[in-house]
């Protein structure tokens, strides 16, 4: 889960995974215009964004502790627990469609890669085999769903080069916005998109208060665009047992939270 506004005196809220992606989906719906390329096929790659979680289901389900008492996040996991997740996620998603299948393959694919960095940084050589083995894994799938594909016309144009890099970099791209926004990460924060010439642009999230971000440059359709999650709302994030932390998940309120975007140039 993903622990928002923490440390905000009213309480703060614990974000399931999916609702995450939920969020991180309705940017995608949006994304494109005449300055940023646009999806295609674009059933498949929203279904890749909206499902791209999708192996969290069981853990956003019963979440659990780590070793502080807080709730366990993404990013305090064991790093097999992590990889397990990754690869239902990868499996649930292609079930829907292969296409979308082999994007989300892709991303976890690249994270898994970012990942092994960190392990060999500190010596974790267990873990940096298991991931390497993963990232192996996704290759393999990818490939297998490239060659499936590979005779069917609707596919044929975005298995590789830039149709295919418009697709997975808009899943990298949403995914990592809604993660910002998820996670209350420090702000002003930048992603990286690809615009309509082909070329990789930065793109800035400037903070106007904390519901509401300008963007530039503006990679959406119209002028702004108002995003939503659900998370449950609890007062503490520091829990004496698991039971305590149960019960208070049990009890906490559900909470549909509101995010803005504005293009630089909109009012208000």
């Amino acid at each position: 889960m993903f622990i928002h506004r923490e440390g905000d005196p009213s309480g703060c809220y614990l974000i399931p995974q999916v609702s995450h992606a939920w969020l991180a989906w309705q940017v995608a719906q949006h994304w494109g215009n005449r300055s940023f390329a646009r999806p295609a096929p674009r059933a498949e790659t929203l279904a890749a964004v909206m499902l791209h979680d999708g192996g969290w289901t069981e853990f956003d389900s019963a979440p659990t502790l780590d070793s502080a008492g807080r709730p366990r996040t993404f990013d305090t996991m064991s790093i097999g627990d992590h990889l397990s997740i990754w690869r239902r996620s990868v499996t649930r998603c292609a079930q829907y469609n292969r296409y979308a299948g082999l994007l989300v393959a892709a991303h976890f694919g690249g994270m898994a890669e970012r990942r092994l960095s960190d392990l060999l940084e500190r010596d974790d050589t267990g873990g940096a085999r298991a991931v390497q083995s993963f990232g192996a894994e996704m290759d393999r799938l990818e490939r297998s769903w490239r060659e499936e594909l590979g005779a069917d016309a609707r596919y044929q144009p975005y298995l590789e080069g830039p149709g295919r890099q418009v697709n997975s970099r808009l899943l990298d791209t949403c995914d990592r916005i809604s993660v910002y926004l998820c996670a209350s990460l420090p702000a002003p924060f930048e992603v990286w998109a690809q615009n309509a010439a082909g070329d990789t642009e930065v793109i800035s999230f400037e903070v106007v208060d904390d519901t509401t971000w300008r963007v530039q440059p503006w990679p959406l359709e119209g002028e702004r665009l108002t995003l939503q999650c659900e998370g449950r709302r609890i007062q503490t994030t520091t829990f004496s047992s698991p039971e305590d932390f149960q019960e208070t998940m049990a009890r906490a309120p559900i909470v549909r939270l509101v995010f803005t975007l504005l293009r630089s140039s909109a009012v208000g």
